[in-house]
């Protein structure tokens, strides 16, 4: 039903003109995509691993960095961003702080969002209140000063690059690439998502990592407006530019006559929608120089199948699974 669902939305794009939206862009220069793999799938912590720590949290970070040596290693990080109401960015993937967080006993109402609490106001939260594992809560009985300690307080954009970029962390970088790369997704919409994208370029270009960051968001004005001001900021597709290049894809329409504004191509699959994991459309697309990456995979036989098919990048709730899959 999904897949027909996404067959009927895309024709209708087409018809009304949404899906026209490509922008001609040539991120490398006419060299290669260093996101696009000659051998094994890359292995993205989505959310940061959301099924091994409290998920967009320093906890789970630090997790993957100091307490998985020699278990597993992940090659791309997968976070979301919201801004604050004094403008800063925090890790949060939904779009209120229910259900990770401790918020309603910390504020006193339900769907309490983001945008409309301080930085300070919003580190008053364990982010890792209702975590669970094994049927239980581990972090919910935590003192104050646990649960700053076990980094389960709302953490910026700048407090996770840096940790990420610190010489204890670098030494757990993939050997392969020899640093990590990020996804960064924008959660926000309208003037707060711009907002949102002026500081995380802002970010990016004071700390020297607009090249280790996919940037990615499914609000289309983000996208236009990051491509209007920002065209050296990697991203992905958007939206309609998945749907346009299924229809590219379907009719083997030369891509080089259409331009491509995006350098990766982030797409679901499941075995509901197994049409968009094919051989075929992995080859279709990299002969464009666009890398493809999928989410969320926390089946062992669809990150068997994704590697088997030449797919770039595995994003998956469980990386310690994905890389056991793949490199274990």
């Amino acid at each position: 039903m999904l897949g027909l669902f996404i067959l009927i939305f895309g024709v209708s794009c087409c018809v009304i003109g949404i899906a026209d939206c490509p922008v001609d862009k040539n991120y490398f220069n006419g060299g290669p995509n260093p996101y696009i793999v000659d051998d094994v799938a890359m292995v993205s912590a989505h959310r940061a691993g959301s099924l091994v720590a409290p998920e967009n949290t320093l906890n789970a970070f630090m997790l993957g960095i100091e307490e998985a040596v020699d278990k597993y290693t992940v090659d791309i990080w997968e976070f979301d961003l919201h801004i604050t109401k004094d403008g800063e960015l925090i890790l949060l993937h939904d779009h209120t702080l229910d259900r990770t967080s401790n918020s309603r006993e910390v504020f006193g109402e339900s769907d309490a969002r983001p945008e409309d609490y301080t930085l300070e106001e919003l580190l008053r939260l364990n982010m890792g209140y209702n975590f669970e594992l094994n049927g239980e809560y581990p972090f919910r009985s935590l003192t104050e000063e646990e649960i700053t300690a076990q980094g389960l307080r709302v953490c910026t954009l700048e407090q996770v690059l840096t940790y990420m970029e610190s010489e204890e962390a670098k030494k757990a970088a993939p050997e392969e690439y020899g640093k990590f790369r990020y996804i960064i997704e924008i959660k926000n919409s309208g003037k707060l998502g711009e907002k949102a994208a002026d500081k995380l370029y802002a970010t990016l270009k004071e700390m020297d990592l607009l090249d280790d960051v996919v940037f990615g968001t499914f609000n289309q004005n983000v996208t236009d407006y990051v491509d209007k001001n920002y065209p050296d900021m990697l991203r992905s597709s958007s939206i309609c530019e998945v749907l346009d290049f299924w229809f590219a894809y379907l009719t083997n329409a030369d891509l080089n006559k259409r331009g491509v504004g995006y350098c990766a191509l982030q797409i679901p699959y499941s075995k509901t929608v197994s049409f968009l994991g094919t051989k075929d459309l992995v080859e279709y697309a990299h002969k464009y120089n666009i890398a493809v990456q999928y989410w969320t995979i926390n089946e062992e036989d669809d990150v068997s199948h994704l590697q088997s098919i030449g797919a770039d990048c595995i994003m998956s709730d469980a990386p310690d699974m994905c890389y056991n899959v793949l490199k274990g």
